[in-house]
């Protein structure tokens, strides 16, 4: 512990032994109160903070939108994710090469030039196919 940390410990020891619990509180709210001024000083807010909407006190966390996706809509990601590998194996190699590349690697078309041994208007060209090809085959998730 550092001196500021054993510090308010004596000084607690010596008010509850003076049964002053009006300092003991204070003493030991300290660092807490500290930490929540230093957030306010840099404007930080925590999830548990109140806000108003609509007259209503209502927190943060309830306003903030979960991420975590419901058991449906992970269905829904995951049969969508099956259906598009399944239309990935009906394109020709080089289409589903450069398919790959450029949207799962996020490569350039002079990269993917380069990697495949084509130019750069043949890679966008088959890139182009691709997408209009797998555009027809998912047409049920669109």
């Amino acid at each position: 512990m550092g001196k500021v940390t054993d510090r308010r410990e004596q000084m607690i020891e010596a008010a509850a032994a003076n049964k002053d619990w009006d300092t003991v509180e204070r003493l030991l709210d300290q660092e807490l109160n500290n930490a929540e001024r230093r957030d306010r000083y840099h404007h930080k807010r925590s999830l548990e903070f109140n806000i108003s909407k609509n007259g209503r006190r209502t927190e943060l966390h309830d306003v903030v939108k979960d991420k975590a996706k419901n058991p449906e809509e992970a269905l829904i990601k995951n049969e969508l994710d099956i259906a598009i590998e399944d239309a990935k194996k009906q394109l020709s190699p080089i289409d589903r090469q450069i398919f790959e590349l450029k949207v799962e690697e996020d490569k350039s078309y002079s990269a993917i030039a380069r990697i495949v041994g084509r130019s750069d208007k043949t890679v966008k060209s088959h890139y182009f196919k691709a997408i209009s090809t797998l555009r027809f085959l998912l047409t049920d998730y669109q």
